[in-house]
This record gives C-alpha cells, sequence and structure tokens, in this order.
C-alpha cells in the first residue's frame, strides 16, 4: 500500500493582486535621476557625434579650394547651407534629449521625410546654381581657345569632386565604387575627346559627371545624417534599459494582497533565474554594436534597435520583474502551504513538526517539511512548484510508518489535508495515491539541504 498522496494545488488567488499590479510602468522607478543621466549622455554623444560631422565638413571646405573659382562659389554656397542643417538637427537633438518617446516607425518616418526634403531643396537649389554656371560658361565657349580652357577646367573640377567624395565618406562611399570608377573613366574620355579638338564636347562629358558627384555627395550627406541621428536615438533608448535594469535590480517586496513589506527585499537576479543578467548583456551587446566604427551599423540596423529591439527589452525587463516577485511569493506560499497542512496533521495525528528546508537549501526549489510521531512513525510534506508558471503546486505527503498503516487511515489524513486546505480558501484536487513507497532520501533533511536530489515528483 502506498504511502505518497498526491494533491493538486491551486494559489494563483493567493497573489492575483501582486501579479495585476506588475505592470510596465512599475519598472520605470527613479525615474528623474535617470533621465538627467540619460540626457547628458546624450549631449555628450551629439557632441562626439556632429563634431565628426564638423570636421568632415572643414574637409570638405577646405578641398573646396581647390575648384575654379566659379565652382568654388557654388559648392562653399552648398557647404555653408548644409552645416547649418546639421546645426539644426543637432539643436532639435539636444533639445528633446531625455524625452524618451517612443520611436515608433511613423514617427521615424517622419523624420526621415523631413531630412530627405532639406537635402532634396538642397539639391535643387544647387542644380539651379550649376546650371546658372553653365549658362555663364555657355557664352564664353564660343571662342575655340577659351572653350579648350574652361573643358580642361571642368574635368579638374570634376576630378576634385570625385576625390571629395571619397575623402568625405571613406566608407560609405564603397558601395558606390563602380559608379565612381565609370565617373572617373568618363573623365578620362572627356580628356581625350578634348584632345582631339573637341572642347564643347568634352566640356559637356566633364559637367555631367561633375552634376553626378555633387548629387552623390549629397545623397551621402543624407544617408550619414539619417544613420548619426538613429544612431543617438538608439544608444538613448539602450542606457535607458540599462538605467531600468540596474534600478529594478533589487526591488520592494509585495505580500499577498498587494502590500509592502518593509523588511524583505526581491532579489530580481537570483529568483529570475540569472535573466536579468542576460539582459544586461544583451543591451551591452547593442550599445557596443551601435558604437562600432570600424563596422558601423546602417540604417536599417538602427531603425530595428529603435523600433523593435529596444522596446522588447523594455517589455522583458518588466516581465522579469514581475515573475521573479511571483516566484519569491510562490516560494514563501510554498512555506505557508507546508505550515497549513503540518497544523492540519497535528491536529488529526499527534504528530509534531521537526524540522523544514528548501531542496538545495534553494528558495527557488521545493519545499519539505517533517513530522515525527512519538512512536518513531515519520511524515515528510513536499510542496513543489508544478512548473506550469500559473502558481500552482503539487503537494505530497510522504508517510514513513514502522508499523503497517492501514489504507484507509493513509486515505483518511490525505482527505483531511485536502479539507483543510479548502477551509483555508485555497483550491486543492482530491488525494491521488501514487505507485510505490516513499523514497527513504527524503527523511534526510540534512541531505536535502546539501544538494538538490532527484525530484520527489518523479514517478
Amino acid at each position: 500500500m502506498s504511502g505518497r498522496k498526491r494533491i493538486q494545488v491551486d494559489e494563483s488567488e493567493w497573489f492575483r493582486l501582486r501579479r495585476q499590479a506588475a505592470r510596465l510602468k512599475d519598472v520605470q522607478r527613479g525615474l528623474p535621476g535617470m533621465l538627467d543621466d540619460v540626457r547628458r549622455q546624450t549631449h555628450a554623444d551629439l557632441e562626439r557625434v556632429f563634431g565628426v560631422v564638423e570636421d568632415r565638413q572643414r574637409t570638405v571646405e577646405q578641398a573646396v579650394q581647390g575648384l575654379s573659382e566659379r565652382a568654388r562659389g557654388l559648392e562653399t554656397g552648398t557647404q555653408e547651407r548644409l552645416r547649418a542643417q546639421a546645426r539644426r538637427m543637432a539643436e532639435d537633438l539636444r533639445a528633446t534629449a531625455g524625452e524618451l518617446r517612443r520611436e515608433t516607425a511613423e514617427h521615424l518616418a517622419e523624420q526621415e521625410h523631413r531630412l530627405q526634403e532639406e537635402i532634396a531643396a538642397e539639391r535643387r537649389q544647387r542644380r539651379r546654381d550649376v546650371e546658372r554656371l553653365a549658362g555663364e560658361v555657355g557664352e564664353l565657349v564660343r571662342d575655340r581657345e577659351r572653350a579648350a580652357a574652361l573643358a580642361r577646367e571642368a574635368v579638374s573640377d570634376a576630378r576634385t569632386m570625385h576625390r571629395i567624395v571619397h575623402t568625405a565618406f571613406p566608407v560609405d562611399a564603397r558601395p558606390h565604387a563602380h559608379r565612381l570608377e565609370s565617373l572617373a573613366g568618363q573623365l578620362d574620355r572627356a580628356l581625350d575627346t578634348l584632345g582631339r579638338g573637341s572642347a564643347q564636347a568634352a566640356h559637356a562629358t566633364a559637367d555631367s559627371a561633375y552634376r553626378e558627384l555633387g548629387d552623390l555627395l549629397q545623397e551621402l550627406e543624407r544617408q550619414d545624417r539619417e544613420r548619426r541621428h538613429h544612431r543617438v536615438r538608439a544608444g538613448e533608448l539602450l542606457r535607458h534599459v540599462q538605467h531600468l535594469i540596474k534600478a529594478n535590480a533589487v526591488r520592494e517586496v509585495h505580500g499577498a494582497e498587494g502590500e509592502e513589506l518593509t523588511d524583505a527585499v526581491l532579489d530580481v537576479e537570483y529568483w529570475s533565474g540569472g535573466e536579468l543578467s542576460r539582459l544586461r548583456a544583451e543591451t551591452a551587446r547593442l550599445q557596443e554594436r551601435i558604437g562600432d566604427e570600424e563596422r558601423p551599423p546602417d540604417t536599417g540596423e538602427l531603425r530595428d534597435i529603435l523600433e523593435h529591439r529596444a522596446p522588447d527589452l523594455e517589455k522583458r525587463l518588466a516581465e522579469t520583474v514581475e515573475r521573479a516577485g511571483r516566484r519569491q511569493l510562490e516560494s514563501q506560499l510554498r512555506v505557508n502551504l507546508a505550515d497549513s497542512v503540518a497544523g492540519t496533521l497535528e491536529e488529526l495525528t499527534g504528530y509534531e513538526l521537526t524540522d523544514g528546508t528548501y531542496s538545495g537549501d534553494d528558495q527557488r526549489e521545493a519545499f519539505f517539511a517533517k513530522l515525527v510521531h512519538r512512536n518513531g512513525n515519520e511524515i515528510v510534506i513536499e510542496v513543489a512548484p508544478a512548473g506550469t508558471g500559473g502558481g500552482t503546486s503539487v503537494l505530497r505527503v510522504l508517510s514513513y510508518d514502522r508499523d503497517t498503516a492501514a489504507r484507509d487511515e493513509l486515505t483518511a489524513r490525505g482527505q483531511e489535508v485536502t479539507r483543510g486546505l479548502r477551509a483555508r480558501g485555497i483550491a486543492a484536487s482530491d488525494p491521488e495515491a501514487e505507485d510505490g513507497e516513499p523514497d527513504p532520501a527524503y527523511r534526510d533533511f540534512d541531505g536535502l539541504r546539501r544538494a538538490l536530489p532527484r525530484a520527489a515528483t518523479d514517478t
């Protein structure tokens, strides 16, 4: 006859209020101080990121000095307008630093559209300037000798623009290597055409290459600014998540009715089984990724971090904190449940509670309580998580009797335990007898404390 009685216990109502209170906003702790720190770091990012933009613009402006007088005036105006645009973008980012608004796809698309419109307007203005310059040059090419000089000047200006593209955007220009190579060949052909006496044709070819290089330079400028904007925002959101992880590593503890327990704390790392460390490591890897200068992330990858990965990390943090709190509460409930069962058995059978421990001395595991009768008989109560994540526990009453306990006595013992639990408002199933005899190892509480044994739930 089996001395193993199994009872399924549903404790979900015991922590219903606690679970309801665990919302995403619960992880937003100490927000004002965190926002100040995030804002400071974002400002530092802006200084670094737009410092690079300004250095590049100075490089371009110096290179522009190598153009002909007419082209130099045109490109100087273009660079001045681009510099003003970059300054406005930096000011906008600086003004909104720390707001931590969610960068939705719609919002990002709006920002990208605005940037594209600014660059497109600049491109239209530049084309008008180029066309005006071409008209002025057209008046001069009637003089054959003068036409040849202007053609050579046009080729020289186009070659300078070719070098500017390579110098200003050494990485971004790589995807356009074939296009740049083709334009370089176009300029070689312009010189060959000029050598055969066709100055006007050579000038037209060089002028076409110059215009295309100018368009490419502005397109690269747009892509770079878009990427840098996303990079700053992604870094800001990830720093926010890092602060939240740090702030939520230790939390206040709430009881079954949602009240704060001032004499206890929640170690989220412990109760989440290391999930907090995994979130911390994943966030740090993303921060490293967006800061990678050798292989910088493109706009698509940064957009994915902004729209999906950073918000997902924050959501998972909230879930981790909630789950850790629930597990800690469930652990305490296992002790409470064992105490209720022990009290019922003491009243019914004359057994006395002598010991209690968690398996492996780990509060996340099953809790065991031992009761001993004066005749030497023992009862071990095991309350183990059911593994469903829904607050359900498996209760076993393991009877170790020196004499031969009657089947009716063991059955009555299980039924009394069930009635006692239900009287306390705990939903408990009818007891079920399990095959076999209780494992003697579960009488050794020193052994239970030292290591995690084979689970008593195994049959």
